[in-house]
């Protein structure tokens, strides 16, 4: 009974964190019976106890709620998302043999439509089809690959709760690519071409044979590999069909001479794989059976299926969707780097890019950037879609736990005539969780600052600073007494003390002040300010707070 009890609490305690403080005993029930089958036949006496628990729960606040799973079972604390929901069935996939990858090149951190369609797209469906989920570090470009940049792939899809059961770099590969492409030049299905770039364009295009196609030419491919040959002045090609419809399939390149710096492997190898090679390559190795990706990958997809086709593998499943395009997020990654380089963005997270770790500091739940990729799901058609759909699915997410503070930005001074002598207001930390109390804010009757854009738009007229009273907006308000009126303006206010709040958003950076309570928060914390929006507390120092802005 004892055992019962406290599962019973622990389910509770779950479901109240969850759901604003406030547990349903119908869904405990069930989700007690769904993990314990063996249950089933004690549900009078499984129920009482969750009747009992919700009724002890339910009294406590979110806080000491949060605190007691914490201190009973704290991975009851990560709420798990519904993996499979709202994704369509893929035919013929087969639960258990379901194999698929995330494949980024280390150029840069993850960007939003990247993480949201080539991230979390498979990713999710290897949890629904109970398979695999590989992560493959496409590094063998190297002149656009950093070492910085594997460490942030990693990071950030460990931070948002993506977990790979293998992860690999292609670039550990390498002796494979080379035992695959000799065999495929000693079967005379590759050759060595010679020929000038634009020489095989005219070629290729006029569906011609370079003069390199008949040999296979199995000594030059030695000498590539010995580093015999600068860059540019020879190219490892697949033999297909010159006449081919498709320009892209005529005589694909394999392999090129790249004598830069590899970022771990040094200098060692002076032949690397290009795209198509090595993606065929690693899929096969790695026994991937569906691909995602984009549908602009579509002519890739087909010059991929030469090598398989060619090596008599097993060709996978290819899975092709459209973009996600969201407004003002079409930033390319080089953009980025530049904004980086020339001092215009302060780095990776900066509020105004869009990349992953910029959302997370600003406050955006990495539960909400699932969520939302699971409800796009995957279709060949290009998605726009406004912020207002993600932000809706975090504001949902955040709204119980950030609690309410004044901040004004352009803060303007006034003083108030008339008003009741007292030196300190009280307003609830959150209206919708009254046990959590109330704050107080100090006040200065001569010293009041508003917004600017509050002062100019609503002065000579009647306004309610929240939490004070109402007052007629001059430079010397007066104040009119403390009644409720529908559909007054009402606006938040800061006296002093106060702190210094810099406001960091897509839009720039904003001065601001806040009431002195924030400088009590802890790095992390998610707020909302009053008529401002949501956002995530970056640092506390002193009297300066630096606030991340989420969104409204």
């Amino acid at each position: 009974m004892v055992a019962l009890k406290e599962l019973a609490l622990k389910y509770v305690l779950q479901n109240a964190v969850f759901y604003h403080g406030k547990a349903d005993p119908g869904a405990v029930l069930g989700k007690i019976l769904g993990a314990n089958p063996h249950l089933r036949k004690k549900v009078p006496e499984v129920k009482k106890e969750v009747e009992k628990a919700v009724q002890k729960v339910n009294a406590m606040s979110l806080e000491e709620q949060h605190k007691t799973l914490k201190g009973m079972k704290p991975s009851m604390l990560k709420k798990e998302v519904k993996k499979h929901e709202g994704l369509p069935e893929i035919r013929g996939a087969l639960r258990g043999r379901f194999v698929t990858r995330f494949a980024p090149s280390p150029t840069g951190p993850l960007n939003l439509g990247q993480f949201l369609r080539a991230a979390v797209v498979p990713y999710l469906y290897a949890k629904k089809y109970n398979g695999k989920f590989v992560v493959r570090i496409e590094d063998t470009d190297l002149k656009k690959i950093e070492k910085k940049f594997y460490d942030m792939i990693e990071e950030d899809l460990k931070i948002t709760g993506i977990k790979w059961d293998k992860l690999v770099l292609e670039s550990d590969s390498m002796e494979t690519y080379y035992e695959h492409a000799e065999h495929l030049i000693k079967s005379k299905k590759a050759y060595v071409c010679r020929c000038p770039a634009d020489d095989f364009k005219k070629a290729k295009m006029a569906r011609k044979a370079c003069k390199c196609r008949p040999g296979s030419d199995l000594k030059a491919w030695k000498d590539m590999l010995k580093g015999k040959y600068r860059e540019g002045e020879v190219i490892v090609r697949f033999k297909t069909s010159m006449s081919h419809s498709n320009p892209a399939m005529r005589d694909p390149p394999m392999l090129r001479v790249a004598k830069g710096k590899h970022p771990l492997k040094g200098t060692k190898y002076k032949v690397w794989p290009l795209y198509n090679f090595a993606c065929a390559v690693e899929d096969h190795q790695l026994g991937i059976t569906h691909v995602f990706r984009g549908k602009e990958h579509e002519h890739n997809t087909a010059v991929q299926k030469l090598f398989y086709n060619a090596f008599r593998w097993r060709v996978p499943e290819f899975l092709n969707f459209g973009m996600v395009y969201l407004p003002g997020t079409k930033i390319h990654t080089r953009d980025m780097k530049e904004w980086i380089e020339e001092g215009r963005a302060s780095g990776w997270d900066d509020p105004r890019l869009p990349t992953v770790r910029a959302l997370l500091r600003r406050g955006f739940r990495p539960e909400a950037l699932l969520k939302f990729a699971q409800d796009v799901g995957i279709t060949k058609n290009d998605i726009r879609v406004g912020w207002e759909n993600i932000e809706g699915i975090n504001r949902k997410m955040i709204d119980p736990e950030a609690d309410r503070y004044m901040v004004v930005t352009e803060p303007h001074l006034i003083s108030l005539d008339g008003a009741p002598e007292t030196c300190e207001v009280s307003e609830s930390v959150h209206p919708d969780f009254p046990k959590r109390g109330k704050r107080k804010m100090p006040l200065d009757l001569q010293e009041v600052y508003l917004s600017g854009e509050d002062f100019r738009h609503l002065l000579g007229k009647t306004v309610r600073l929240k939490g004070l009273g109402n007052i007629k907006l001059g430079k010397k308000s007066k104040y009119l007494g403390n009644e409720i009126v529908t559909d007054m303006p009402k606006i938040q206010w800061v006296s002093k003390p106060h702190v210094r709040v810099s406001l960091k958003s897509p839009d720039g950076p904003k001065k601001a002040i806040g009431e002195i309570n924030l400088k009590n928060l802890k790095t992390g914390a998610l707020i909302q300010m009053e008529r401002i929006g949501f956002g995530r507390v970056d640092s506390v120092k002193g009297n300066d707070v630096t606030v991340y802005f989420a969104h409204r």
